[in-house]
């Protein structure tokens, strides 16, 4: 305990005993103004509180009298917010089954039967429900016309037609052997604008090449699909249009020319990496040497991830060639292929015939479930070759100024090539487009490179109502 000075202690022992009545006359003097001053404190803020809420209910009523700028026409919602938006909507779905039937008619080429097939084969082909089929007759004679409708195609382009109906020519897609575009030595005697890779032809004869008589739904796929290539090789056309022959030609040499399956990539534009493959200075890969092209497809993919579609060489596993005994449904052995219905065969033909709007090939069954291909189908397509590099810009224009709409999404430069700045490959032989000395001292074509575009062909589907939310069979098309 503090002790006190003797000097004031006499004056503090009043206090200490009478401390309890001081303490109830001082103790209200500082508390009681304490307690108003609080209270006004809480009461102003209170007061803010219940300001601001009041300004909040006060936006909230005035917003009904509000219209959000471009929404004009239908104010703001409120108890029949619901019946505009559905208007609205109904709106936005004529407009789309417009431009949609607008799109349908505009390729009515695309849909044209060839005439060659007759006129009794057209009207009924017109007239076809969708789960109707042409009859054996119609069909046997389609396959036998679509051989030469295919071998039309060389001279729509002025190019040699050069189609085998061996499958010696074929030593399945993951090891191809081509001889590529011929080099302009071998083609100075030649008359032809454009020389088409023999290989690349005769597998594409090959894919229309069928043992045995088609379905109606192989029918349909082939005869669109003949379209499409009717369609890139007057791309060719057009860029050559003012060449006089082959030594002027924008185009002077193909080495594929594809769409649909065989021009799927399952790695379009390396969407699923891997866009970086080395190579060491033998010409081989970083894994022991081994040729790239033994293990690899031509689109740069390992050919184990496609799908089984029985119209191309070497679908699947099974390692069968169109040509081949048993290659396709109705051959003899075909059962031991799996075929054992015409349905399940036409589901494997609709394997990688078109894309997403990613480039990734559909599988029969994301076919029938994806929302983009009801309104449209993207076929795919590859063009490569040899380009003058100074008419490399009139191509790419030719591909847009089309009427079929064609989407250029690739455009590779020297595509695996190995070859240096002196026109010689690694293997020391002269490389396509330079002239090796003739004595003549004559320059041919030094202005080309490889080029290989890559892209897709958008077709109409039929305008179907349905798929876009209609319910009105009123709405139904024609």
């Amino acid at each position: 305990m503090i002790e006190l000075p003797e000097a004031i202690r006499p004056y503090l022992n009043p206090v200490i005993k009478y401390h309890f009545w001081l303490l109830a006359v001082v103790m209200p003097l500082v508390l009681v103004p304490l307690a108003f001053t609080a209270d006004a404190t809480l009461l102003n803020q209170i007061k803010s509180r219940q300001g601001e809420i009041k300004s909040k209910l006060d936006a909230a009523d005035s917003a009904g009298s509000h219209v959000a700028p471009g929404l004009e026409e239908f104010g703001h919602p409120k108890e029949d917010w619901v019946d505009q938006t559905e208007r609205a909507t109904d709106k936005l779905r004529q407009v789309t089954l417009s431009q949609w039937k607008l799109f349908w008619d505009e390729q009515q080429s695309i849909r044209e039967w060839p005439r060659e097939l007759g006129e009794d084969f057209i009207r009924q082909a017109n007239r076809l429900t969708p789960d109707a089929k042409l009859s054996p007759r119609l069909l046997e004679r389609y396959q036998n016309t679509v051989r030469r409708l295919v071998r039309a195609l060389p001279a729509r382009i002025d190019a040699e037609e050069q189609m085998t109906e061996s499958s010696e020519v074929f030593s399945g897609r993951s090891g191809r052997t081509s001889r590529g575009p011929t080099s302009p030595l071998e083609t100075e005697t030649d008359t032809h604008t454009v020389d088409w890779d023999a290989t690349d032809q005769s597998e594409l004869y090959a894919s229309f090449n069928w043992t045995a008589i088609p379905s109606t739904t192989q029918v349909f796929l082939a005869n669109e699909e003949l379209h499409c290539y009717e369609e890139l090789c007057d791309v060719v056309r057009e860029a050559n249009r003012e060449s006089t022959g082959h030594h002027n030609a924008a185009i002077s040499s193909i080495r594929q020319l594809a769409v649909g399956y065989r021009a799927a990539e399952e790695n379009p534009g390396g969407l699923n990496g891997n866009r970086i493959q080395q190579h060491s200075a033998t010409g081989g890969d970083e894994f022991g040497g081994m040729d790239m092209d033994m293990e690899m497809g031509m689109d740069g993919m390992v050919e184990g991830g496609r799908p089984m579609n029985p119209r191309f060489s070497n679908a699947g596993s099974s390692g069968m060639m169109p040509g081949d005994p048993g290659g396709f449904p109705g051959d003899p052995g075909s059962s031991e292929m799996g075929f054992e219905d015409e349905s399940e065969t036409d589901e494997l033909l609709k394997n990688w015939i078109y894309v997403d709007f990613e480039g990734k090939p559909l599988a029969a069954e994301d076919l029938e479930i994806s929302p983009d291909a009801k309104l449209v189908h993207l076929m795919p397509f590859v063009l490569s070759g040899r380009v003058d590099q100074r008419k490399l810009d009139l191509l790419l224009q030719t591909f847009a100024t089309r009427s079929v709409p064609f989407d250029v999404r690739q455009v590779r430069i020297n595509p695996g090539s190995t070859t240096d700045m002196t026109g010689l490959d690694r293997g020391g032989s002269p490389s396509r487009g330079f002239a090796e000395s003739d004595g003549s001292e004559k320059t041919i074509r030094r202005y080309d490179l490889d080029f290989e575009i890559r892209g897709t062909i958008a077709l109409a589907t039929k305008p179907d109502p349905v798929v876009l939310g209609f319910d009105d069979p009123s709405q139904e098309t024609n």
